[in-house]
């Protein structure tokens, strides 16, 4: 049995080093955009085009179960990953960590496109961006309507910002204290971000709950279904255990 882990996220990482912890042959895969990978298995960086592809870099490596422990925001990966599964006819599980649930405090307005946004920020002078790598006529849109906007992202901006624009780096996890005290030093008036689910940015979502704030919160996409998902690492963890009991039995 060997198991490719197509990571992304803290929680890939975490799974992979289990992984390895317990003796799975491991391979763990991540795209090398915003930190090297600190994981004890065998990493591959900057993905599988330089390979030929995922489909051949699993036949080439012999690859028997893939893991997609992907952000929950990285469709094209997590389709592709279910495509080939179904192509190759090997077993993919989906660990995706859960969405945050919507509480009374919150006062969110759920969004599926960036035009849909465009259409609800007119009244807002101050906004809080904190939804990944954008497009270069998203900033400009943004930009064009409000009076400042914060953008917060891991990596450097992809993109020329407007001069009404302040860019922040920042990687989470961020505290409550800090996330309020953010809002309150840029006068924030909405935030846009992703659902993304997790503790490391839930803060931000906390913080304008109890300054009484919305939040246009991006909903997740429809992911192409796999036999397998699960949203806790523990369970993840067994049904491999599962499966590999399973396949020694056979042999």
């Amino acid at each position: 049995m060997k198991v490719l882990v197509v990571g992304g996220t803290a929680d890939g990482r975490k799974l992979a080093t289990e992984l390895f912890e317990l003796g799975f042959d491991v391979i763990y895969s991540i795209a090398g955009i915003v930190r090297k990978a600190t994981v004890p298995c065998a990493v591959i960086s900057g993905g599988f085009t330089q390979f030929g592809g995922l489909d051949k870099y699993i036949i080439d490596n012999q690859i028997t179960h893939i893991v997609d422990a992907t952000h929950p925001f990285a469709e094209k990966m997590s389709n592709t990953i279910a495509q080939v599964s179904e192509n190759l006819s090997i077993i993919a599980i989906r660990f995706h960590r859960k969405p945050w649930p919507k509480t009374d405090q919150d006062n969110w307005i759920e969004v599926s496109a960036w035009s849909e946004v465009f259409d609800l920020l007119d009244e807002y002078q101050s906004l809080f961006i904190t939804a990944g790598q954008i497009e270069q006529e998203v900033i400009d849109a943004l930009a064009a309507q409000a009076k400042h906007v914060l953008l917060r992202t891991a990596m450097p901006a992809k993109v020329e910002l407007p001069d009404n624009v302040t860019w922040l780096k920042a990687i989470g996890p961020f505290t409550f204290e800090d996330e309020k005290a953010l809002l309150t030093e840029y006068k924030i008036q909405a935030i846009i971000s992703k659902n993304s689910g997790g503790d490391a940015t839930y803060a931000k979502i906390q913080a304008a709950a109890e300054i009484g704030i919305p939040v246009y919160q991006f909903k997740r996409p429809e992911l192409k279904p796999l036999a397998y998902q699960c949203d806790q690492q523990s369970d993840c963890v067994s049904l491999l255990q599962t499966l590999k009991m399973s396949l020694n039995n056979e042999v």
